[in-house]
């Protein structure tokens, strides 16, 4: 089965708006055996919407369209589809009086253009939308291609697509389903990911292996297509399982909402392991990222934003010999402030970043040489990393802030 999306919107089409309905409407269908061919996007044009209508629905098995079912003139989608379609928009009184109810309750004066939320296609099947105002609509066409209409916010269209899929599914007998799995990987490049894969794309037929940057990370995404003839859960679990015994120090999770930073903080609190930090070049940026984890107060109390060496030596005591003879961009130097960090916090863990930002070199080291440190596993481990000279501050300290976690993962796990 084919299907087309639609988005309507002329700030869609100004770029002062990311489409985020059409990757998720493609998603959803994917998921269940439907496939999308051409995603279309239009402004609010009823000539427009008509024009993408024909061209769809020669094409197609289901339009799906989103966006321009408010209340305001510019909102002309179901008009449009419905004279299209050659049918009439019928008024849910149902709809209407909850509408009104709503802006009793918001304290604010009814305007008769909100009508036309009420309205759904005749001989349609209304979608109820229960986080706005909007009806949207499932219009069955026996002369043609069926079409749906979804209203536009995001916050209303993702909901009501989650309900619309099993009514899909229905309707249209669908059995072959997609199973996706996503595997999350970090301190490895994607090229060489996926060359280590090779054999296994090869012999993996049956599942679909794509990789792609998201963030600092790179993502593995894993499809298979269920057609009833075999297990195909038990057959994408192989692969994953295969591929996260190759990668055991760079594959975190299978979790998209799952940071690293939350892998870690759960991984102390089981372990009942405190931690704290002196950085110089994140200044702050690891400390607030474990912060940022629900119950991270169990296990980070406190740290250090040591930025200039006056500071490290006062506030971690450092000797100033040691910056001296060795540099501050040094194993010695990041010893140090690891070891004293958790010794002054008393806590069972200390990271210390040190390093150069960029642009400018310092102590003759390029931009983008970074030192960790890490106290509390027997010896203290240090790590040199060098980052292209060409990645942007903000890179090069986010990226710092991963290696660390990192680090600290793999000593936990």
């Amino acid at each position: 089965m084919q299907a087309e999306i639609i988005s309507i919107g002329t700030e869609l089409l100004l770029g002062r708006i990311v489409n985020s309905n059409a990757k998720y409407i493609a998603a959803k269908l994917a998921d269940i055996g439907i496939e999308v061919r051409y995603q279309t996007t239009i402004g609010d044009n009823p000539a427009h919407i008509q024009e993408a209508l024909k061209i769809a629905s020669q094409r197609n098995d289901l339009i799906i369209m989103s966006g321009g079912l408010g209340p305001t003139l510019d909102d002309m989608t179901k008009p449009a589809v419905a004279e299209f379609l050659k049918t009439n928009l019928i008024l849910d009184d149902q709809q209407l009086d909850r509408i009104k109810q709503k802006f009793v309750e918001q304290n604010r004066q009814f305007v008769e253009t909100n009508i036309r939320q009420a309205q759904y296609l005749a001989g349609g099947q209304k979608l109820l939308n229960h986080h706005g105002l909007a009806l949207g609509d499932f219009y069955q066409n026996e002369a043609g291609t069926d079409v749906v209409l979804l209203p536009g916010p995001p916050s209303e269209m993702e909901p009501m697509m989650d309900e619309l899929v099993p009514i899909l599914i229905d309707s249209y007998h669908l059995k072959h389903q997609l199973i996706s799995t996503v595997m999350k990987f970090y301190g490895i490049s994607e090229s060489q990911l996926m060359s280590e894969l090779d054999d296994l794309v090869s012999e993996s037929s049956r599942v679909s292996i794509a990789s792609y940057g998201k963030g600092n990370e790179i993502w593995l995404r894993l499809t298979i297509f269920d057609d009833g003839q075999d297990d195909a859960q038990q057959i994408i679990d192989q692969v994953q399982q295969t591929i996260a015994q190759r990668f055991p120090s760079y594959y975190f999770s299978d979790n998209v909402q799952e940071s690293l930073a939350a892998i870690v903080v759960e991984l102390l609190k089981s372990k009942h392991k405190t931690i704290t930090a002196a950085e110089s070049l994140t200044a702050g940026m690891f400390q607030s990222t474990i912060a940022s984890v629900p119950g991270a107060s169990q296990i980070f109390t406190g740290g250090f934003v040591t930025y200039s060496n006056q500071v490290k030596e006062q506030l971690l005591g450092i000797p100033a010999e040691i910056i001296n003879q060795n540099g501050v961009v040094s194993a010695e130097t990041a010893i140090y402030m690891a070891d004293n960090s958790s010794k002054i916090m008393h806590s069972n863990i200390g990271v210390s970043f040190t390093g150069v930002a960029g642009p400018d070199s310092l102590e003759g080291n390029p931009a983008g040489t970074v030192w960790l440190g890490l106290a509390g596993f027997g010896e203290t481990i240090t790590k040199k990393i060098q980052f292209a000279t060409t990645e942007s501050r903000k890179s090069i300290r986010e990226k710092s802030v991963m290696s660390a976690l990192q680090m600290i993962w793999l000593q936990l796990k």
